[in-house]
């Protein structure tokens, strides 16, 4: 190939030499057919160094075309007629090898950028200066309780002060905002930056729920008092309930006046120490053995205790039906034991409806929904039923829901009361697994 461009080279040379010196003799000597030879030979040798130039530049231009149509695998072909042609050809091959490696490693970072953004539970918002929104990732609608987001007039639902708030954030100012969303309560820290996107300033925000956050801090308040009020109130009751039991067992006490009051202290003491146990179980939960198992399988147990009685149906959807789950079996059936006898004791002796709903959603986390529909739960008592020792039940302990709570967050989940009315069920509890 090199001795291809060469000889091509040479004999251009050689005719642009021979023609000029042929004109040259043919107007000394006056010979006229010498001076047509002549001319004849520059004319072909310009011709040709011209169309030579004119290929080239038709091979450049297809280049550069298919380049500007993002086709980087177009390559100039390996055949030289000159030197020159040469250089240039395998120049602009070997950019356009150095661009095709440049827009996979593009292609690349955007696929990282763009798996990155879905699968953070940080909410990213991009707004550009005419207020619209460029790009909002999953999770940014997901905690602003939408299905998708891609408009601000969206958040009018919760008002325009909710909206203004989305607009009129400046750079590195930071907002509180609490929603009301079908999901439930959110409590979301949003913060602005500002950087250049395609030559156009935009506004990057980011929310992070710091409700889970709150949520956390006040459980870990409640475990410490109760840790400290069953300790002090343990270490007082056990030495009476021991002494009133070995005054109970003498024979001069049995035969006495005194036996009936020390057996009242004695029970009153016992039925204390049994009432404080219980409570233990809220502030010293064993810690999580997780293990993959199939939800069908673990609500069939549940179903087979007959917590539901006759008068209310229990229905059970999984989907897909060897949906599984990476947690505690045992602690996640304790709440759902919790969750069907809260909802049993809600119905009463109505003839009511239960259902257990499981499925995954598209970034695979893990969502079991328990409804009822038994009677709507009011705002005021849904802001306290995952309190420790709260209930409205006359021989209720208050820690089941509150337990549920605790389980769901070691176990790396979130339990929730979805708002009245979602998915047209009363009451909805949501367990969540990430």
């Amino acid at each position: 190939m090199v001795s291809k461009w060469i000889n091509i080279t040479t004999i251009r040379a050689f005719l642009l030499v021979a023609g000029t010196a042929i004109l040259t003799w043919g107007i000394a000597q006056k010979e006229y057919e010498l001076v047509g030879i002549g001319v004849v030979l520059l004319i072909f040798t310009i011709i040709n160094y011209v169309q030579g130039v004119k290929k080239l530049k038709e091979k450049c231009y297809l280049m550069l075309e298919a380049i500007r149509n993002n086709d980087y695998s177009f390559r100039l072909p390996t055949s030289y007629h000159s030197a020159g042609e040469q250089v240039l050809q395998d120049t602009i091959n070997q950019f356009g090898s150095l661009m095709s490696e440049q827009k996979q490693q593009m292609v690349q970072h955007e696929r990282f950028y763009e798996q990155t953004m879905s699968s953070v539970s940080t909410g990213i918002i991009v707004i550009d200066e005419q207020e619209r929104i460029v790009q909002a990732n999953p999770a940014s609608a997901r905690l602003l309780g939408l299905p998708i987001f891609s408009n601000l007039r969206q958040l009018e639902r919760y008002g325009n002060d909710v909206a203004d708030l989305f607009r009129n954030i400046q750079v590195r100012e930071r907002k509180q905002l609490h929603l009301q969303t079908d999901k439930g309560e959110v409590d979301l820290s949003i913060t602005c930056v500002r950087t250049e996107l395609n030559k156009q300033s935009v506004r990057i925000l980011i929310m992070n729920d710091i409700h889970n956050e709150l949520d956390e801090k006040e459980l870990d308040s409640w475990i410490k008092l109760t840790r400290v009020l069953t300790h002090e109130i343990m270490n007082s009751m056990a030495p009476i309930s021991s002494v009133s039991d070995t005054f109970m067992q003498r024979e001069d006490v049995k035969n006495s006046e005194l036996y009936e009051g020390i057996r009242a202290i004695h029970e009153t003491s016992a039925g204390l120490i049994s009432f404080v146990d219980s409570y233990r179980k809220f502030s010293a939960l064993q810690q999580p053995q997780p293990e993959p198992f199939y939800i069908q399988e673990m609500m069939k147990q549940v179903s087979s205790l007959n917590l539901v009685p006759d008068n209310i149906n229990l229905s059970i959807q999984v989907e897909p039906e060897d949906l599984m789950l990476y947690a505690d079996p045992n602690l996640i059936r304790q709440i759902m034991i919790n969750l069907l006898k809260n909802a049993v004791q809600a119905i009463g002796d109505n003839n009511g409806r239960i259902l257990v709903h499981a499925y995954a959603d598209k970034t695979e986390h893990v969502f079991i929904n328990v409804s009822n529909n038994g009677p709507a739960i009011s705002d005021d008592l849904a802001r306290q039923i995952f309190v420790p020792f709260f209930t409205t039940k006359q021989e209720g302990s208050g820690i089941g829901l509150s337990l549920a709570r605790q389980i769901m967050k070691i176990s790396g989940g979130t339990i929730t009361l979805l708002k009245s009315g979602t998915n047209n069920w009363p009451v909805t509890f949501q367990l969540e697994f990430a």
